[in-house]
């Protein structure tokens, strides 16, 4: 059963990831669909599920959080510090935004809505600057919906990721909360 509701987006809501929630996590992180895009290549048994939960989805540095339709889970959206470190992150005021939902939950604007809200949360609420979100060259979804939201493609890193046989762009994109102000 999925925490308690943490945002409200207009279809979602974004709950606070329980240990309850690991097979969840488990079943998507194992689905092609979800893992080949994320570039995630391992499987994930329940003891790395329940690792994963201590060390990554529990910690007080980042935000992870469940997106739901009402208890039904379908997804996480999380905000993650600099990859230069926490003191980075707190200098240049700016995260990472990253989401993922279940195969049979895409294309049904539960990833933009979950998403539209965590970047709101990022700058009314943790008064960010900006966030940033990267996705390969071949994921057309997440491409996207960066550009849906106001994301601007900021760099490419060539040919860093592997995907399906073949090395393809890493693509970086950028919101300024200026920007984002100005789109509302």
């Amino acid at each position: 059963m999925p925490g308690p509701v943490f945002l409200e987006g207009d279809a979602v809501t974004l709950r606070p990831i329980e240990e309850a929630d690991i097979e969840f996590v488990q079943r998507c992180m194992n689905d092609p669909r979800v893992w080949r895009p994320a570039l995630d290549s391992n499987p994930m048994n329940r003891e790395l599920g329940s690792e994963f939960f201590e060390e990554v989805l529990s910690t007080e540095e980042n935000v992870h959080c469940l997106v739901c339709n009402g208890e039904e889970p379908l997804g996480i959206v999380s905000l993650t510090g600099s990859q230069y470190g926490p003191d980075e992150t707190a200098r240049a005021r700016g995260a990472e935004l990253a989401y993922y939902l279940a195969p049979e939950h895409h294309d049904e604007g539960y990833g933009s809505d979950a998403a539209a809200r965590m970047i709101r949360y990022a700058f009314e609420d943790r008064n960010l600057r900006r966030v940033s979100a990267r996705c390969g060259s071949f994921n057309d979804a997440s491409i996207g919906l960066l550009e849906s939201l106001g994301f601007e493609h900021e760099g490419t890193l060539r040919e860093a990721a592997w995907f399906r046989g073949e090395y393809h762009d890493m693509l970086w994109y950028g919101l300024l909360r200026a920007d984002w102000r100005a789109e509302r």
